[in-house]
């Protein structure tokens, strides 16, 4: 056994230790903080996580509903919402000593190991290992991927699906390399995790691998490689499968779309008005800035990076002036790439006015996420071609310092990319989340906040005409650890009784007892699944509007009411279509199982390596130890002083709320000319009025 352990350590390759090493510091905040901060994405995703798992432990393995939800009348969001990160988070809840929110922070490291993993493997693959590490680097640091979206905006499913997306462009790129057992295998699987992992960026980057495999296929008839077009047969089908995986989640979303009201998806002059959120090329090229703790929130940009960009122009200049290897590759990635920043700028409106599609995506500059991969594939081929091409200029001309500048480049590319990210490597510290359970949540939503745990009541059965109210009769178990009692008792006759029991989160019992047939009114929003019995025997159920509740007509006597939510045949339907690609994604890997793997030789880090390992751990090391505990990275306003106002000023208004300062894009502007103004408030005391503008 040991023989072996010790040949299985041998022969990977020591490169994805230093992407360990390069991930450190985007990972120090989640490692150096307690817990996870309220008021983000991350605070819903963390009580998502915690309905999960009851449902779980309920014996629901794959529930479509939420019962607690939504004041205790329930809400399909696990029917319409990527499940796979809650079931990585599970994984991990269900590990000794961790709870949802140290489960949810563990999906966030997952994210951003995997990111730097999938990357370098893609990428050392293509253009070799420095280049994957560079690719690593530029991925991870991207401004988008270390501090937006796990930070600012805490979107769980979004951050993992950046992950996931890098490791199934690696893994259909292997089985294009060669066609084994486990190469099919962990394509089709990849493939399955990047649908799974978020509605709409699986969406884009399946569509990027679907477009990946179209151009492959191009380049298999272009150049008439009858090898390559056998191979491109076995990633089609790959991606085929990795669909049809994943059709338990998206199948039903389709055929139950109208069951919904996704109107509240989309904004017109608001703030999910796709044309409120472009960005400009300025702003896109810009720096980042260091963070103000003493904001509520503090300001960001939504930029690429800027030695992102920069390699990403050299490996254009390279891909132009032909010196690049595996070109048609990287012609593709910056085709993308181009593509995808058009589409962040108001010079796209008419497209995304036109494909109605895009509107669901809400915010452009969410591409940000999938140009970051691009740019890091482009600027880690960027790399390896200016190496190469010093190289040869040193071996033509005997030019030692060309090469030298080659051993280099790696490292002081990365030690760029490391010291540029430094401003987003200390985000203002939150206070600990506190304890997660069902009536913390209930009580946030009587606060009107995270309804369902969505902000615009994305999924509300469209059998609702009108929001109920909240109904503190349901919810009042909860104070005592009971399960919620969704009998409208205001409406059954005076002498009838119901006494209800839950069987399963999503099975409830109710022994009635009335002299007179009746309805009985439960508090629970009618959707499609929802059966009701009599004593085992269908029953009569009506829609209870305008709230669009259940009603289950209960004749006169004693009888036993079940109430179940089932699958319906959309679900079904998925279902079968998920075992069936199942079963085929395993055939396959028992007919490829007698192909042997081509492994990529082991070898062992070079100077240029050692040099790069040695730049990170510096520049990890300095942040940690010295810039983080001196506070040199971030400013810290107080009292009166705002720092990162460009204007300082006091102006009282009432001795509510003060203004400390501004800021503007331009000092001038003529007629029609668009000035961007920010504002820095303080309130002087608590506020009885909200002042927020959107």
């Amino acid at each position: 056994m040991m023989v072996r352990i010790k040949q299985f350590v041998s022969r990977q390759d020591p490169g994805f230790l230093l992407v360990l090493a390069l991930c450190l510091l985007a990972l120090w905040p989640f490692l150096s903080y307690a817990s996870l901060p309220e008021g983000t994405d991350a605070e819903l995703h963390i009580f998502r996580l915690h309905e999960l798992s009851l449902l779980m432990q309920g014996g629901e393995w794959y529930p479509r509903w939420a019962p607690n939800f939504y004041h205790g009348y329930g809400y399909p969001i696990f029917n319409y919402y990527a499940p796979l990160t809650y079931y990585v988070g599970l994984f991990f809840e269900r590990l000794p000593g961790l709870d949802a929110v140290a489960a949810t922070k563990a999906v966030f490291i997952s994210a951003i190991l995997l990111a730097g993993c999938g990357m370098y493997g893609f990428v050392r693959d293509n253009w070799g290992r420095a280049a994957g590490l560079v690719a690593a680097a530029l991925y991870v640091y991207a401004p988008y991927l270390q501090y937006i979206d796990p930070h600012a905006r805490g979107v769980m499913p979004e951050s993992f699906s950046f992950g996931v997306f890098a490791l199934a462009l690696w893994g259909v790129d292997r089985l294009r390399r060669r066609q084994t057992a486990v190469s099919w295998s962990i394509a089709t699987f990849t493939t399955a995790a990047v649908i799974l992992s978020h509605n709409l960026m699986g969406l884009l980057f399946f569509g990027i691998l679907c477009a990946w495999d179209v151009w492959q296929w191009g380049v298999a008839f272009w150049s008439g490689d009858i090898e390559l077009k056998q191979a491109m047969r076995w990633v089609s089908a790959a991606l085929l499968l990795g669909l049809g995986l994943a059709a338990i989640f998206w199948l039903p979303v389709i055929l139950e779309r109208n069951e919904v009201n996704l109107n509240t998806l989309l904004g017109t002059g608001d703030n999910y008005d796709f044309r409120t959120h472009f960005l400009s090329l300025r702003e896109m090229l810009a720096f980042s800035l260091r963070f103000d703790w003493g904001a509520t929130e503090p300001m960001f940009r939504f930029n690429l990076g800027v030695v992102q960009w920069v390699l990403g122009l050299l490996g254009l200049a390279m891909l132009a002036l032909r010196k690049t290897a595996v070109s048609a590759a990287l012609l593709f990635f910056t085709l993308t790439l181009l593509v995808l920043i058009a589409l962040m700028l108001p010079l796209s409106t008419p497209v995304w006015s036109t494909l109605f599609f895009l509107p669901f995506f809400q915010f452009p500059w969410r591409l940000l996420g999938a140009a970051a991969a691009m740019l890091a594939i482009v600027g880690g081929a960027g790399v390896a071609a200016l190496m190469a091409l010093l190289r040869r200029e040193s071996g033509a001309v005997r030019k030692p310092v060309a090469a030298k500048i080659a051993d280099w480049l790696p490292a002081v590319v990365i030690g760029a990319v490391l010291l540029l990210a430094l401003p987003l490597s200390q985000p203002a510290p939150w206070p600990p989340f506190g304890e997660v359970n069902t009536l913390r949540m209930s009580l946030i939503e009587k606060s009107g906040r995270w309804l369902g745990t969505t902000s615009t009541a994305d999924y509300v059965p469209v059998t609702v005409d009108t929001i109920p109210r909240r109904n503190e009769d349901v919810v009042a178990n909860l104070f005592v650890g009971q399960p919620l009692d969704r009998v409208n008792r205001l409406a059954m006759p005076d002498d009838a009784e119901v006494v209800g029991t839950e069987v399963t989160p999503l099975h409830f019992q109710y022994h009635v007892v009335t002299p007179k047939q009746f309805r009985l009114r439960l508090f629970l929003f009618d959707f499609p699944g929802w059966e009701a019995t009599v004593d085992g025997d269908p029953a009569e159920t009506e829609l209870g509007r305008p709230e669009g509740f259940l009603i289950v007509k209960v004749p006169a006597g004693e009888h036993l009411v079940d109430v179940q939510f089932k699958n319906t045949p959309a679900r079904n339907t998925a279902v079968f279509i998920t075992l069936g690609s199942l079963l085929v994604t395993i055939i396959a890997a028992v007919v490829l199982r007698r192909r042997q793997g081509v492994l990529l030789p082991n070898e062992p880090l070079t100077r240029v390596e050692w040099r790069l390992l040695g730049v990170t751990v510096g520049v990890t090391a300095v942040a940690v130890l010295l810039l983080h505990p001196a506070g040199w990275l971030h400013m810290n306003s107080t009292g009166q002083v705002v720092e990162a106002a460009d204007v300082s000023l006091v102006a009282d208004f009432g001795e509510q709320i003060a203004l400390l300062g501004y800021d503007t894009d331009k000092t001038t502007a003529g007629p029609n000319e668009f000035l961007a103004v920010t504002l820095y408030w303080k309130a002087q005391q608590e506020l009885d009025i909200n002042y927020q503008s959107f």
